[in-house]
């Protein structure tokens, strides 16, 4: 769906942000008002650009529904017609809802919310034209911008190369990609007559990896799936980032459960002719028939077409406003920037926190004011799905596993995102 183009039309050069406030409720509300009261110096609409329907601009196209600001068009564009939310992937997967309920319907929200749809894939942003090339459609220009796309899974390029890999993005088609590789796989295996295990490898040890095998041994428990799962991890251990607590509580339920883990091996390649395997560092084969790529998070390679300052990393390098730290009108939040001087972990909690900053700072910026600082939270509670009806919590060095920690998360992850879906 797409709506009238309007004509160009920059906004002035954006505040300084050296000048920028700490936030508060006196400053976001007086900014609202500012934004819609501002003169536009002409009378066709200004444009703000979404790229990207990720975690923080949802909640803009949410909000923009209730309160939009006039004389602005707000504009999504996204690959796809349907956001998968991350956070309930892995129960889907495990069976225990409906890949459905994980979807977001892209066209119907953004008709509630009066926002212009553009279902095409961003191949290029040009911030001093204010502009952006699309892969079917012609170019949009923008007064602001917003760049939201995630990350992706180091070294994904493989999973193009090699059809034993299943990468996890995108992930509104996952479920049905890996349901369908799966049964493929087994039906050859009983027609071929075979009774052993067929094996399966998740590749990365990290908050996703472990939650995916977890959940895919519990579906194929269920399913009666001849499966033999195993994990391959880079590193000494699983999940980083977490507490010491966690960690060996995932490592016994791993165990319990007969999943293998392997530490200290990287997959660099795979045989897919004769016995399947995965390829490793030192060489060695790794029997295995289907692999799900969940490896530590990298930039997605379009960015390298976005004439914006990256981090060594390679993500958008934005100021503490999320606003480039190129000082165009351009933001970005969630997985694929990096805030100066104020690194945070590669999370959705933290791109759901950005997006009251950046409604702000939209507001700010259009009606000429400072914009406000975006300030992390120093720890955030941590909720992974075993797949059996209990999760995993782990907080400020506590953790435990259980099923009201399995109810709590379904009521946090439903309650978010059916405010889309309604």
């Amino acid at each position: 769906m797409s709506g009238t183009t309007p004509p160009d039309g920059p906004l002035p050069r954006p505040p300084r942000l050296k000048e920028a406030a700490a936030p508060s409720e006196r400053d976001a509300s007086s900014a609202a008002a500012a934004a819609q009261a501002a003169p536009t110096p002409s009378r066709e609409p200004r444009r703000v650009v979404l790229i990207g329907a990720g975690h923080t601009h949802l909640l803009l196209v949410h909000w923009w529904g209730r309160r939009p600001i006039p004389d602005v068009d707000l504009i999504l564009i996204n690959a796809f017609d349907r956001f998968a939310y991350s956070g309930m992937v892995p129960g889907a997967i495990a069976g225990l809802y409906p890949f459905a309920d994980v979807l977001v319907d892209l066209p119907a929200l953004c008709e509630r919310c009066r926002v212009t749809l553009v279902v095409d894939r961003v191949v290029r942003l040009q911030s001093a034209r204010q502009t952006i090339e699309l892969a079917h459609q012609p170019p949009l220009s923008f007064d602001v911008a917003s760049v939201n796309i995630g990350s992706v899974p180091s070294a994904e390029f493989l999973c193009q190369t090699h059809r034993m890999l299943v990468g996890l993005k995108p992930l509104a088609t996952l479920g049905p990609r890996l349901e369908g590789r799966l049964r493929e796989l087994l039906t050859q295996h009983r027609e071929a007559g075979r009774t052993d295990l067929m094996p399966v490898a998740i590749v990365g040890g990290g908050a996703a990896g472990v939650e995916l095998a977890l959940c895919l041994d519990e579906r194929a428990y269920r399913a009666r799936w001849p499966l033999e799962l195993m994990i391959v991890e880079g590193g000494g251990d699983l999940l980083p980032g977490h507490s010491r607590s966690a960690r060996r509580r995932v490592r016994r339920l791993l165990k319990q459960r007969g999943i293998e883990v392997y530490f200290g091996r990287r997959v660099v390649g795979c045989h897919e002719e004769g016995p399947s395997a995965l390829v490793l560092d030192d060489g060695s084969p790794l029997p295995c028939e289907l692999a799900l790529w969940a490896t530590g998070t990298a930039p997605p390679h379009v960015l390298e077409q976005y004439d914006l300052p990256k981090t060594p990393r390679g993500f958008l390098a934005v100021n503490p406003t999320l606003q480039s730290t190129a000082e165009v009108p351009v933001f970005a939040a969630g997985d694929v920037a990096d805030v100066f001087g104020r690194p945070v972990p590669k999370a959705g909690v933290y791109a759901v926190r950005e997006a009251k900053i950046l409604w702000n700072n939209l507001h700010r910026l259009l009606a000429g004011q400072p914009l406000l600082e975006y300030h992390p939270q120093r720890s955030f509670l941590s909720l992974m799905t075993c797949g059996d009806g209990t999760a995993l919590l782990d907080y400020h060095g506590f953790a435990c596993r259980s099923r009201w920690a399995w109810w709590l998360k379904c009521w946090i992850d439903r309650r978010f995102v059916r405010q889309f879906q309604r």
